[in-house]
């Protein structure tokens, strides 16, 4: 399998706009023909974006378009200063992170079209290394919970011990001591909670999406980020709600066990962890920030 563009010559008028965008210059001109000098590229598809003829293409085991099930897709290019600037402010505000689900599962080709769209989002040298694990059913997020308290009770085991607290910071620094100084009390509670019942780790979502990865790549948490923001981002205009679990990414991370049992293999980093499901509440204006500062150079 070829991972490089191909060039239909029939249609190619020889335009130079593949050539011209290619970051990589795999494309030149050669003997009036658009041909490859290299024999990989980066595969952001950027000569087959520009190409007014259609003379470039990719074989579809290497580059295919994003397919949707649970709503209406037509592609079409949104170029920029077409869509009204205060539209996109308003979804960006609206979005909220929610952490109050109603009893309601979430259709399998709703998480589905999520994750497609998460992997329309950019990435670091156009790595694209994101993996996914979908959890779909209130009584799987809840095993996982549980499996997620057994790390915390063993963690505060640790943290309450104050031996324990400064006696690790020659060899792992302040880490068990600012753990203590700022969230061993509220994970008290959450583990408290837990015995009644409560999920306060997944705020009783019926779903989730974990993406993780090899973290050797240019910039494989940024990469996560951008993905499972696309994922909230559509998840609202479906009317679905979600919300970045971060205290699920560390213990995942650290529990051999359990990352087996997610299928995430060794090598792989869990980067982002989301709820998914639908909201039990309604908000009724937008979010207001605290006061950011902005310098000028």
């Amino acid at each position: 399998m070829r991972l490089v563009p191909e060039i239909n010559h029939e249609k190619c008028t020889r335009c130079g706009k593949c050539i011209a965008i290619c970051p990589k210059d795999v494309l030149e001109l050669q003997e009036k023909k658009v041909v490859l000098n290299a024999e990989e590229c980066l595969l952001c598809s950027h000569c087959f974006d520009v190409c007014p003829e259609d003379a470039v293409f990719f074989e579809d085991a290497v580059l295919t378009a994003p397919e949707f099930s649970s709503f209406q897709y037509k592609e079409k290019i949104i170029n920029g200063g077409k869509l009204k600037a205060g539209d996109l402010v308003n979804l960006l505000r609206s979005r909220r992170s929610i952490r109050n689900y109603k009893e309601k599962p979430v259709e399998a080709n709703l998480l589905a079209d999520l994750v497609t769209a998460g992997i329309t989002a950019p990435s670091g040298s156009n790595c694209q290394a994101w993996e996914f694990t979908v959890v779909n059913g209130r009584d799987k997020v809840w095993d996982i919970a549980q499996d997620i308290k057994k790390f915390f009770l063993r963690l505060n085991s640790l943290a309450r011990n104050p031996v324990t607290r400064y006696g690790t910071i020659p060899f792992m620094g302040k880490t068990l001591l600012n753990y203590y100084n700022n969230h061993y009390e509220s994970v008290c509670l959450a583990l408290d909670e837990s015995d009644r019942g409560i999920d306060r780790l997944f705020h009783g979502a019926p779903a989730m999406i974990i993406c993780h990865g090899p973290v050797d790549g240019s910039t494989p948490l940024e990469d996560a980020q951008y993905a499972t923001y696309n994922m909230t981002l559509l998840g609202h205009t479906l009317g679905l709600g979600t919300c970045y679990i971060g205290y699920a990414v560390e213990s995942i991370n650290r529990m051999k066990e359990l990352k087996a049992k997610l299928h995430i293999a060794p090598e792989n980093q869990v980067l982002a962890v989301i709820t998914v499901g639908w909201p039990d509440s309604a908000f009724e204006r937008l979010s207001l920030r605290k006061p950011w500062k902005v310098f000028e150079v």
